[in-house]
């Protein structure tokens, strides 16, 4: 009784009957099921298992149902065979179509391949370490006194990862970066000047993966002054043979300043690879720099120049770590001295590992990071053109389809069936395929040096090595194949017997039907794109016009060298070219980040009152405004006997966004007005007068609005000194001050960019899109063109007798222009519509990333319908033309 109870499980049973013949199904079930019950005696999970485990292996040829698909699937060799023939006969006969189509095929499968190679690469980035899913970035917020986000950084502060690892044990490893300012490096007598060396917590290669050549990572920071190099500086510093050499042991002196100190290389590490967040060449233990900071090691707060990572332990929330962040400042920092508590000034960040290249832009990246916005917007792309090369055959296989109505019919009267006709057409669609994919490739390799040097990345396409683009080739062959070719199969398919024998169109032109959304849809694309691209150069070419409020043209940048000790010395040198007519040091310059800031506070008469918003400063001389054209709309310029650290009193300038945050509206009014700004507070140094007000200028991009800012009269921390040349003799200026900072710097190299170039870099990313949707665009353009043609020879053909009967009535060559044009205009009224809605919610998000932008104008969206016209009506002025001044007998011979 017990045995009756036991039933095997319905779904397996369902799923058998699904697909098992039915002559074999009633003793496959019985034999299964007295198995079922003596296994379910031994434990019902396993017998739920091996029943369905035994019904999948059942699914095998023999014992499954024959279906629909399976007969269109070729079984015959011969029969395979005749459909090949047929289907190279055809393509060789109508091989302008086959070129048009294997054109547009190839171009935008091409297309689509190098967006792939792109956006595999950016989704890539860090997935090479092996505990790439548990490590994480610290990264510091600064907090205003009304409680909001004033900057967010990449980098923490020294005692942050220490005194973690050490507070929460859910953190297993924490490792610090510092850049120790590009020292020197020494080898007997030769000197390689500015290297990037980088010192590291032991730590380091248990977050990440670094693949040793020569010794290894457990005795990499054995004594704390070793050093491990990467094979590019093995190079650089022992030459080609370097594994000859046996170099582990080997001395080498790092230099900086005064600091002077000699390491012994103990490891060698592989190159660290293009799809990773950070890159250096040489790793040294962070130990060595203790000494250096001395109790700066402890700090959590401030100097944040500590790139600082974290991994946790398996399956740890971020979360759990971040909501004790209030305690963590309770315990190791307290109140300020003015009574606030750290917490409220300061908050900290567990960013993954895995999303920074795509997710982060915050202050102080070590490197520019790529954009998930562009995946998008390039995957986004990417697929629709693939889908446009689709479209495009399909239209364009089924108009070449339609012709051959009495092939059709003459198969099925002798017999043939639904399945062998759509065989048929798959085949030739299959072959037309198989051709478009070789010229593909070969498109892609010629244009992935180009990609490449354009992104500044090092895609590589290799199918043998690649595996993961080998199977993507394959099922993207297999996916357009039938994507492409099964509308045209199944729809030639279904004609009709007699309308087939009597030879008659297959589709009439003038119905509305599915290949008529199709084209639509390919000018919806095409409209898109070039209503996208429109609004991006509109936006380049504003960018462009507008003026920044400071002069960029003719003003040489050049980074300081720590070498140059006398620098009134070197001004005076450069400006002795009668070329340079101008220079200013500063700490910082216009098309750099606004990312120093002190606290400060503004006296209303005697009493300080702090102020309640973030204002960054810049130090400067006294020849920055003039040299930049920058406009002094109150008060007065600072004096070379003005020097902040020599009086110890404030010297400053304000924009006039900060006189209008300070609430002066008119800059004259707070001209002399007392500020205390950092250390110039009246306690440790007196707090100085506001001495002018500057006009607003874009000292950061477009991106970001005019904030209140200082200039400081500093005599330190002058990292630039930039210089007005005159626009005729600029090789000759150029070349004297590469022979002064010879002078002066005989180790390093000047290296100098002109601002206008500086400029453009901010923009860099902007400028790229706009280049590769230009590329998008022709595609597009190119695809659909090519259908334009194939289609309007389909439509003169199936109209060829109107045609011929409306000329003997009478018609004009407009009239015959117009009626074979009219359609096209439909379809494109209809692409407006869809596109432009589509369009505009997408790029108004693009725009929003700007504080500053173009307002999208009629204009703007017109241009693009107007485009796609005349593009339709030159691609289809030849053969419309050519159809209106046809012989009316020519058309009607046959009657």
């Amino acid at each position: 009784m017990e045995d009756l109870n036991i039933q095997p499980p319905r779904g397996a049973n369902r799923l058998l009957a699904f697909f098992c013949k039915t002559e074999y199904l009633e003793d496959i079930q019985g034999d299964l099921e007295e198995e079922y019950i003596l296994k379910h005696q031994k434990g019902p999970l396993k017998a739920l298992l091996w029943y369905y485990w035994q019904v999948i292996r059942l699914f095998r040829p023999g014992l499954t149902k024959s279906s629909k698909i399976n007969h269109l699937i070729p079984t015959n060799g011969s029969m395979f065979r005749n459909h090949l023939i047929v289907a190279i006969r055809n393509l060789w006969k109508y091989k302008s179509g086959t070129a048009i189509n294997i054109i547009g095929l190839s171009t935008g499968i091409c297309a689509f391949i190098l967006i792939a190679l792109f956006i595999q690469d950016e989704l890539s980035y860090d997935q090479h370490h092996v505990h790439a899913d548990n490590t994480y970035r610290l990264t510091v917020k600064n907090i205003d006194k009304n409680g909001e986000l004033s900057r967010h950084w990449a980098f923490a502060s020294a005692g942050h990862a220490q005194r973690l690892k050490a507070d929460y044990p859910e953190i297993t490893h924490a490792t610090r970066f510092y850049a120790w300012a590009f020292p020197d490096i020494q080898i007997g007598d030769k000197v390689f000047p500015s290297e990037q060396v980088v010192f590291a917590d032991k730590d380091v290669f248990d977050v990440f993966t670094f693949p040793f050549i020569l010794g290894n990572a457990e005795s990499a920071f054995r004594e704390i002054k070793s050093i491990v190099l990467t094979e590019q500086s093995a190079i650089r510093l022992f030459g080609n043979d370097w594994r000859n050499d046996d170099i582990l042991g080997k001395t080498i002196q790092i230099t900086r300043d005064a600091n002077k100190a000699s390491f012994v290389v103990s490891g060698v590490m592989e190159d660290m690879p293009e799809n990773q967040h950070f890159h250096f060449e040489y790793l040294a233990p962070i130990e060595f720099l203790e000494p250096v900071f001395g109790e700066g090691m402890n700090n959590v707060t401030g100097n944040y120049n500590w790139l600082t990572y974290l991994r946790l332990q398996e399956g740890t929330d971020p979360r759990r770590i971040e909501q004790y962040k209030d305690d963590f400042f309770d315990k190791y920092v307290g109140l300020f001295e003015n009574g606030i508590p750290a917490k409220k000034a300061y908050d900290f960040e567990l960013q993954p590992l895995l999303s920074i290249h795509l997710n982060s832009h915050l202050e102080g990246e070590i490197e520019s990071n790529g954009s998930l916005q562009q995946v998008y917007i390039f995957g986004t792309v990417g697929i629709l053109l693939l889908v446009v090369a689709c479209i495009n055959y399909m239209n364009l296989a089924t108009s070449h389809f339609s012709r051959r109505t009495k092939e059709v019919g003459v198969r099925k009267a002798i017999g043939a069936q639904k399945s062998s006709l759509i065989q048929q057409f798959l085949t030739e669609s299959l072959m037309v395929n198989l051709l478009s994919f070789p010229v593909a490739i070969m498109l892609t390799w010629l244009a992935l040096p180009y990609l490449n040097d354009f992104m500044e990345k090092q895609l590589t396409f290799n199918m043998l090595e690649n595996r993961e683009l080998l199977l993507g080739l394959i099922l993207l062959l297999v996916m357009v194949a039938i994507i492409s070719g099964s509308y045209p199969a199944l729809f030639l398919s279904r004609i009709n017997l007699i309308q087939a024998l009597k030879g008659e169109a297959a589709i009439n032109s003038n119905k509305w039907n599915f290949r008529s959304w199709l084209i639509t849809f390919q000018y919806a694309v095409t409209i898109g794109l070039l209503f996208t691209l429109a609004v991006i150069e509109g936006q380049m070419k504003f960018i462009q016009n507008s003026d920044p409020g400071y002069r960029k043209d003719q003003i040489l940048h050049l980074s300081m060298s720590r070498n140059i000790r006398n620098l009134d010395v070197f001004k005076n040198e450069l400006l002795s070219h009668p070329a340079i007519h101008k220079a200013t040091y500063a700490s910082r310059v216009p098309t750099g980040r606004l990312a120093d800031n002190w606290n400060s506070a503004f006296f209303n008469d005697q009493t300080a009152v702090e102020t309640t918003f973030r204002l960054p400063f810049i130090l400067a001389d006294e020849d920055f405004l003039e040299t930049f054209e920058i406009e002094l709309v109150a008060g007065k310029n600072f004096t070379a006997a003005m020097e902040m650290s020599t009086d110890s009193v404030g010297y400053y300038l304000v924009n006039r966004a900060a006189a209008k945050a300070l609430g002066f509206d008119d800059p004259e009014d707070i001209v002399g007005r007392k500020l205390s700004y950092g250390n110039y507070d009246d306690h440790t140094y007196k707090a100085g007068r506001i001495l002018g007000v500057t006009e607003d200028f874009h000292f950061e991009s477009l991106h970001s609005e005019i904030t209140p800012m200082v200039i400081l009269k500093g005599d330190w921390n002058m990292r630039t000194i930039c210089m007005q040349i005159s626009p005729g003799d600029v090789q000759s200026a150029l070349a004297h001050v590469e022979e002064t900072w010879t002078k002066f710097d005989p180790i390093n190299s000047p290296e100098y960019q002109f601002m206008d170039d500086l400029f453009d870099q901010q923009y860099q990313a902007e400028e790229r899109l706009s280049t590769m949707i230009k590329v998008f665009t022709v595609i597009a353009v190119l695809i659909g063109c090519l259908g334009l043609i194939g289609m309007v020879g389909f439509i003169i053909d199936t109209r060829y007798k109107e045609i011929g009967i409306r000329k003997v009535l009478g018609a004009s060559v407009f009239s015959i222009i117009s009626m074979i044009g009219q359609r096209f205009l439909i379809l494109i009224g209809i692409g407006c519509l869809v596109a432009l809605p589509t369009s505009y919610f997408f790029i108004s998000g693009w725009l929003d990333g700007f504080v500053y932008h173009i307002n999208i104008g009629l204009l703007l969206v017109i241009l693009p319908a107007v485009a796609t016209l005349v593009l339709t009506l030159i691609t289809i002025s030849y053969q419309t033309l050519k159809a209106s001044l046809i012989n009316p007998v020519e058309c009607l011979k046959d009657e």
